[in-house]
């Protein structure tokens, strides 16, 4: 994740690496007791995400127990909520003789301010992956109020679960959302809204949700989709729809908030990895029409004319000149409207 602070055992002194640990996690708010209980050397790793109010964590460790008693939560009185998405491995959690089993691809949560268990068991050779967040609980109530009631159930492959760990995953990888409380404010509100959404929000806040959180989390999908894909040759509005299981006309709706059509954010993606790919030295051997090739067209004088209408120039005459050293860009920091005519959106990207 693109985070701000990350702990990782194996850049401690081996001896000391799970006592330092254990300390960390004693400290501050929602603070549980951990032991230790794999056979292999504590291995622990988390990268830490601020969401506005929610502190997102991915984590990565080896058997281990997580105990919240009594005696913690009357020391920091904290009594939010945790969401916890198990990625791989099993992770159990005891609350009040009830447990709760996830194994593989799966999702539950707890109140802190209500003793707990948690044991985390690893596949064999492998660590423990899940995502995890921590909510303060004058957050979560206004948007589902029966939170306390129902963030302990067993929450298995749904639609806004996937959203959710998909969206989490993508902020991670996006260091600007660390970086500007804005961008960090309006993630968070979009991540409670998708768990109000799963946990069962009252009328309103559900129809909230729908329209911020899922929207969003449908928008950040749709732009990874394409951001995977652009340079695929047949690539069009009917692919993409059928790949995200949405409509042509919502994917419409959905990159018309970026201020692109769909035909000019995937010339766009395709004209930067053709940039890029001239850039290049260890791609200096391509011809331009391999490049227009690898990078989804399959005519070259519409590259050819894309090209020059976006860069002031050939790429002929870019490959030429002194653009060998220029860094790559980002094709998501531009989201201005491109002036490039569009690619067929009913299959290819050759011109009308």
């Amino acid at each position: 994740m693109g985070s701000q602070l990350v702990f990782c055992s194996n850049e401690l002194p081996e001896r000391d690496r799970f006592d330092l640990w254990r300390e960390t996690a004693s400290g501050g708010p929602g603070a549980v007791d951990v032991v230790h209980v794999d056979r292999r050397p504590f291995f622990g790793r988390v990268e830490w995400l601020p969401l506005g109010c929610i502190d997102a964590y991915k984590g990565s460790f080896s058997a281990a127990t997580f105990t919240r008693s009594r005696r913690w939560i009357e020391r920091d009185g904290f009594d939010g909520f945790s969401f916890h998405i198990n990625l791989s491995g099993r992770s159990e959690t005891l609350r009040h003789k009830e447990r709760t089993v996830l194994d593989g691809f799966s999702a539950t949560g707890f109140s802190y301010g209500k003793p707990f268990e948690a044991s985390l068991i690893p596949p064999a050779g492998r660590y423990c992956e899940s995502l995890n967040l921590v909510i303060p609980r004058e957050a979560m109530l206004p948007k589902a109020p029966n939170a306390e009631r129902c963030i302990g159930a067993l929450h298995a492959d749904q639609a806004p679960l996937r959203l959710l760990s998909q969206y989490l995953m993508l902020l991670g990888n996006t260091p600007p959302v660390a970086e500007d409380s804005r961008l960090s404010q309006l993630a968070g509100n979009h991540v409670l809204d998708l768990l109000a959404l799963l946990l069962g929000p009252t009328r309103e806040a559900e129809h909230e949700a729908r329209l911020c959180g899922l929207r969003a989390a449908r928008l950040a999908t749709l732009k990874k989709y394409l951001l995977d894909n652009h340079h695929q040759p047949h690539l069009s509005v009917t692919t993409a729809a059928q790949a995200l299981g949405i409509s042509e006309r919502y994917l419409h709706d959905l990159i018309a908030e970026t201020g692109e059509s769909f035909t000019e954010m995937v010339n766009r993606l395709r004209l930067e990895r053709a940039r890029r790919l001239l850039c290049d030295p260890d791609h200096r051997h391509l011809r331009i029409g391999e490049i227009a090739f690898a990078a989804g067209f399959n005519d070259l004088s519409y590259f050819n004319r894309l090209f020059r209408r976006r860069f002031g120039e050939t790429p002929g005459t870019f490959k030429a000149g002194e653009h060998m050293t220029g860094s790559a860009v980002d094709p998501f920091d531009r989201l201005q409207p491109s002036a490039t005519p569009g690619i067929i959106e009913g299959g290819g990207d050759r011109p009308p």
